[in-house]
C-alpha cells in the first residue's frame, strides 16, 4: 500500500508516540493511568489504520483535517476535535 508525506508521518507518529509512552516509567498512579488511556488510544487509532478507516470522523465518515490529526494524532471525530479546542486540551505537536 502507498502512503503520501503526511501518512507516512502519522503512522510513524503514532508508533513513536507509543514507544515514548511504554517507555515512561514512574510510581505516579495518576500519571500511570493517564499514560494507559493514551495508550489505548494510540491502540484503537492503529486498529484504525489497520482497516483503512484511520483519520475518517467516527460520526460522518468525512476525512479529518491532517493539520488536526498531527495535533492529535488519536482523533476521533470533528465533534471530539471541536470539544477538546474548546477546553483548551491541544498536545504540543510532536515534530
Amino acid at each position: 500500500m502507498y502512503l503520501n508525506k503526511d501518512q507516512q508521518q502519522l503512522f510513524h507518529l503514532l508508533h513513536d508516540l507509543k514507544n515514548e509512552l511504554n517507555a515512561y516509567v514512574t510510581d505516579d498512579e495518576l500519571i500511570k493511568d493517564m499514560i494507559n488511556e493514551e495508550l489505548k488510544d494510540i491502540d484503537t487509532a492503529l486498529s484504525k489504520w489497520n482497516a483503512g478507516c484511520y483519520g475518517k470522523c467516527e460520526s460522518n465518515g468525512e476525512p479529518i483535517p491532517n493539520e488536526w490529526l498531527f495535533t492529535i494524532p488519536t482523533l476521533r471525530s470533528t465533534d471530539e476535535w471541536t470539544r477538546l479546542t474548546s477546553f483548551g486540551k491541544i498536545t504540543i505537536p510532536f515534530n
